[in-house]
């Protein structure tokens, strides 16, 4: 008891720090370790090769500053110790917190899936793009049909789970349908980032008015869950025809809030994806079809509240009893796709 009394703040450096160490742990590798239990396979490397580096003061640095502390506590005296005690505790807070956001964000914001793009209707090809010195690949249905639609899907969702559940529907389609891949999706490489995906989304725009030949009066513009920030970036940026939007939310942070609510004021700064559709929708010209679900319990049905005011034209169907996966997957999908 006496040796606890003595060394009380040896002892709390020492075990703040094992927290953090977990905490740490838990947030990063085993959101990966999670995803990588799934049926398909999150891409590990992608996410973890570029910021390598960031795991240096973990596996180095944290155990340096647990001894130094330790035997610092342990021939220090007063107030000394206490401001040596909070020093340690907040650098172990505020690095494990900084680097959750930097290095997993991509990783636990999209859930990349890797596999081979696979299908079986003979109208559907891979399109290749270039951005970046990357080649990426996405999935198009194409029957010369005289309008098209882009889809920005949700996250760990992926063109071909996409077409899969659409493919039946497709034979009474009134338009062609594109449906992106995100980077690190699929087989595609390089960096998730807002920048990149933007870069893709100006990229397969051109693709369909330069190779395709539509104006961007016959291409429509839809997005599902984090796809909907996206679409709202094309449809801010192009003419487009119309714009739907399944689960949108008005800011990133909204999602991410619902689901750990500490990102607010200057610690929203720390949401890697802004993906603001609340400053874009005044910009958009063209109407918008808003669907979203009362009991969707991973978009709040606020974030969407909050979005919906700020379009100049919009239609807004709301859904009771869907979960936040059923706004997109039920049965009237494919007329606000396809028709």
């Amino acid at each position: 008891m006496q040796f606890i009394k003595k060394h009380i703040l040896s002892i709390l450096v020492l075990l703040f720090t094992l927290l953090f160490f977990v905490l740490f742990l838990y947030i990063d590798l085993g959101q990966v370790f999670y995803i990588l239990s799934g049926s398909n396979s999150l891409n590990f490397m992608g996410i973890f090769r570029k910021t390598w580096f960031l795991l240096i003061p973990v596996t180095v640095l944290i155990p340096v500053i647990i001894v130094f502390t330790v035997f610092y506590l342990k021939n220090t005296k007063g107030k000394r110790k206490w401001i040596t005690f909070s020093l340690t505790l907040a650098f172990e807070l505020i690095y494990t917190f900084v680097y959750s956001m930097y290095a997993v964000a991509p990783g636990v914001s999209f859930f990349p899936r890797k596999g081979s793009l696979s299908f079986t209707n003979e109208y559907i090809k891979e399109v290749k793009v270039d951005v970046d010195s990357n080649t990426y690949t996405s999935l198009y249905y194409d029957k010369n049909l005289p309008e098209v639609t882009i889809l920005f899907c949700g996250n760990s969702m992926t063109s071909t789970q996409a077409f899969n559940y659409l493919e039946y529907r497709l034979d009474s389609s009134s338009r062609n349908l594109l449906v992106m891949d995100y980077p690190m999706f699929m087989d595609n490489q390089g960096r998730l980032n807002e920048e990149t995906i933007y870069k893709e989304v100006d990229a397969y725009m051109s693709y369909l008015v330069d190779v395709e030949g539509y104006t961007y009066s016959q291409i429509r513009v839809a997005g599902f869950s984090i796809g909907t920030g996206v679409a709202c970036y094309a449809a801010e940026k192009y003419p487009v025809a119309n714009l739907v939007l399944f689960a949108p939310y008005h800011k990133f942070s909204a999602a991410m809030n619902n689901v750990t609510p500490v990102f607010y004021g200057p610690l929203e700064l720390c949401v890697r994806f802004k993906f603001n559709s609340y400053d874009r929708a005044p910009n958009i010209n063209c109407k918008t079809t808003i669907l979203y679900s009362l009991s969707d319990k991973v978009i709040p049905n606020s974030s969407t509240k909050e979005l919906i005011p700020r379009f100049k034209d919009s239609e807004v169907i709301t859904y009771n009893g869907y979960t936040h996966s059923q706004v997109f997957f039920n049965p009237t999908t494919y007329s606000y796709l396809l028709h």
